[in-house]
């Protein structure tokens, strides 16, 4: 079963990078982030993350934030809050 589940995350991983790679993130008041550089995958958690990247600072973003995708990744709105706890869905990546 941990196999099929394995699966399952690669073959997600592999068309969200189709469908997000070089695509600008926003935030839903229209605030630019940055754009999708490229997909990560955790794979002993499930996990399927955006690596954003604005001006050489990436940062990553888990994939469930995605409130939309057109010509723009629109992200949720729980981003914007200034509480500590809903800041931990942004991880900088240190170079």
């Amino acid at each position: 079963m941990k196999i099929l589940g394995i699966l399952k995350t690669w073959l997600t991983a592999r068309g969200l990078k189709i469908l997000l790679l070089n695509k600008e993130v926003i935030l839903p008041n229209g605030v630019s982030i940055g754009v999708v550089a490229a997909i990560r995958r955790e794979m002993s958690q499930d996990k399927i993350w955006m690596v954003i990247d604005n001006l050489g600072q990436e940062s990553m973003i888990p994939i469930e934030q995605i409130v939309s995708v057109a010509n723009k990744v629109i992200l949720a709105d729980d981003l914007l809050s200034t509480e500590p706890s809903a800041n931990k869905s942004l991880v900088c990546l240190e170079m």
